[in-house]
């Protein structure tokens, strides 16, 4: 990805939120613009410290947290740090989840599982997939909470936590056997 190109999942999220992810993402450009190319990455690992701080801390409102984060998410697609990547985006996805813009959530979710498959990062996929599973609680989408879970649990295994895929999978058993009640 070129250093101004805007990624198409910002592109595709929809605009009636009062604000633009795209022009929110093109002033974060404006900013990283101001910074040479030596000073990425002490910047990227400034800003994604201060941003998670400071949204934590509730001192961040949903617009100017996410002008920050997508600053920090520009700046590890310049440096190529995945790991900063799939944080950033598992990140977003809680903000607009609690914010119950599930379709941005899912969108950023998503955005994350991508990058995490394309290089085996298998802990911080568990991060985003769990960002999914969260949105997909909170919207009753149970069949699609469980095909996520069902990806946790594989995943998991693949990273040889058996009493954890286990423990999914009973999770997943329990939540089946609740929908066949409700189903009756």
């Amino acid at each position: 990805m070129s250093d101004n190109e805007i990624p198409e999942f910002i592109r595709e999220i929809r605009k009636d939120m009062g604000f633009d992810l795209v022009e929110l993402y093109q002033q974060a450009q404006k900013a990283i613009d101001t910074l040479t190319p030596d000073q990425y990455e002490g910047a990227l690992l400034v800003t994604r410290e201060r941003a998670q701080q400071d949204y934590q801390a509730g001192k961040l409102d949903l617009i100017a947290a996410s002008k920050i984060f997508l600053s920090v998410l520009q700046l590890s697609y310049i440096v190529n740090d995945f790991e900063s990547q799939i944080i950033t985006l598992s990140n977003l996805g809680v903000m607009y989840q609690n914010s119950r813009a599930y379709d941005v959530a899912i969108i950023f979710a998503t955005e994350g599982i991508k990058i995490a498959y394309q290089h085996n990062l298998l802990e911080l996929k568990l991060k985003a997939l769990n960002v999914l599973s969260l949105v997909y609680t909170n919207t009753s989408q149970s069949e699609k909470r469980i095909e996520v879970m069902e990806e946790v649990a594989a995943t998991y295994g693949k990273l040889g936590q058996m009493d954890k895929k286990a423990e999914i999978e009973g999770l997943i058993k329990q939540t089946r056997e609740f929908m066949a009640i409700f189903e009756k």
